[in-house]
């Protein structure tokens, strides 16, 4: 071979060592994408399987402290944290070096990816400043010993879950991902059967109501929207018959245990996304018209027939009806509407005005006025952390939400189902509470829907 010769010939091994490197890395990376993302995704199962592995005077111990199961559930949930922290600053580092190496050849593609994460960017760093500026309170760096979200927890959903989220672009793995979910929350959902009508099930605690591993039943409310709208909505659009029916066993059990666990908000989620979802068909999805009408249909006949034994939605609406009419009457006498929440949210409202920019802190009202988490997500984040903050979170959500919205129909299917989970929670939202085993969900979603801003190819 002339010089030449060997020169093109270096030059070609040399592109083909390089492409096979970014191969590689491209594997590496979907690789723990998926691990970090689904890793929480079965949290709830683990949990449940590190109870069923301890020992017997554990158990005991747990039925004279349910203490004792926050702190372990807090144990593991802080080391999943640790393990997605690392994970994405191995991501951090990767597109750090992509960036430097491709900006020239994919320069919109990466102005994109990062115009997507400077609203949530800006989010972590709006709870950074205004927490230095203000000054910490005694919950701001260690969270609080029973929702145990403190600023690092905060910073952490939207530079690690959403970051990591967004980096899915592959419609497969957002359908493993949902699978994921889906089948490990069946025997949580099976237990909670066993435990409400056969006999208790002493992994878990709770009177009355289905709380399975979770701490009250309206943390499980939420986990519960996600199951069931990812299991009725991938019902609606999955091909193969084997699928459809594991999606509609999957629905139905979780559907039963929705109603046991008596969360209206929960419930209402569920409701509106699948009432929406069959309009949705209705117009722009025909083909899954009536798929989705059986979905909806479903649920409103488990609904009925649950009716029989249990009377959580009717007298959840009548409560609602009475709620809605005392706070018409008399708005600063209502407190107990609502479970409660008026008495928070009026509250919280009421003293807005003492720190609007700067917030007060995490749980900054509890011990000096004696107002708890106001239980509704935009709240939450203006009692916290000012007014400004809770406005960067709620562009970031909207421009995600709204640009799905508006081309519905150049997404796949995988994605919509995203899209109807992370609404349903985002409704249930209003109602509920931030807590540190349920909140990186609607990141972990909102990260996997953001990708499609930029791409409509999967």
């Amino acid at each position: 071979m002339t010089e030449q010769e060997n020169q093109i010939w270096e030059k070609i091994q040399k592109q083909k060592q390089q492409e096979t490197r970014v191969k590689v890395l491209g594997i590496m990376a979907n690789i723990l994408l998926f691990f970090i993302l689904g890793l929480f995704m079965i949290s709830p199962l683990i949990q449940l399987i590190i109870r069923m592995t301890l020992p017997e005077e554990y158990h005991h111990m747990i039925l004279a402290s349910t203490s004792i199961q926050v702190v372990k559930y807090q144990q593991m949930i802080r080391r999943v944290n640790q393990v997605a922290r690392f994970v994405a600053a191995f991501f951090y580092i990767y597109c750090g070096y992509y960036l430097i190496t491709n900006w020239k050849k994919d320069k919109t593609e990466l102005k994109n990816y990062i115009k997507k994460l400077i609203p949530l960017f800006l989010f972590a760093v709006g709870i950074i400043l205004v927490t230095k500026i203000r000054g910490a309170n005694e919950y701001d760096l260690t969270g609080h010993p029973y929702m145990y979200e403190s600023i690092y927890s905060y910073i952490t959903y939207p530079l690690v879950y959403f970051f990591c989220g967004m980096f899915v672009s592959s419609s497969g793995m957002k359908r493993g991902l949902l699978y994921t979910l889906t089948f490990t929350a069946i025997p949580l959902n099976i237990l909670s059967l066993v435990n409400e009508w056969i006999t208790p099930v002493k992994y878990y605690i709770g009177g009355g109501k289905a709380y399975a591993v979770f701490h009250n039943s309206n943390h499980y409310g939420y986990y519960l929207v996600l199951v069931i709208l990812s299991s009725a909505i991938l019902f609606v659009y999955e091909k193969k018959l084997g699928w459809k029916i594991f999606n509609a066993l999957s629905g139905i059990l979780g559907t039963v245990v929705l109603i046991v666990n008596d969360t209206l908000g929960s419930y209402l989620a569920v409701l509106l996304v699948l009432i929406f979802f069959v309009i949705y068909c209705m117009k722009k999805d025909k083909e899954y018209f009536w798929l989705a009408v059986g979905a909806f249909g479903g649920f409103m006949l488990i609904t009925l027939i649950m009716g029989l034994w249990y009377d959580t939605v009717t007298s959840s609406f009548t409560k609602l009806f009475i709620d809605i009419g005392e706070i018409a009457a008399d708005p600063l006498e209502a407190d107990s509407a609502g479970s409660s929440r008026w008495r928070l949210w009026k509250g919280t409202v009421q003293h807005m005005n003492e720190s609007p920019w700067l917030g007060f802190g995490v749980e900054g009202l509890l011990n000096t006025y004696g107002i708890g988490t106001p239980h509704n997500e935009l709240l939450q984040y203006a009692e916290f952390f000012g007014i400004p903050v809770m406005v960067l979170y709620v562009a970031a959500v909207t421009v995600i939400i709204v640009t799905i919205m508006k081309n519905s129909t150049k997404f796949s299917k995988t994605t919509l189902v995203c899209f109807c989970v992370s609404v349903g929670y985002l409704i249930s939202s209003f109602f509920g509470v931030q807590i540190y085993y349920t909140t990186p969900f609607i990141y972990i979603f909102l990260g996997l829907l953001s990708y499609q801003h930029h791409s409509h190819q999967e």
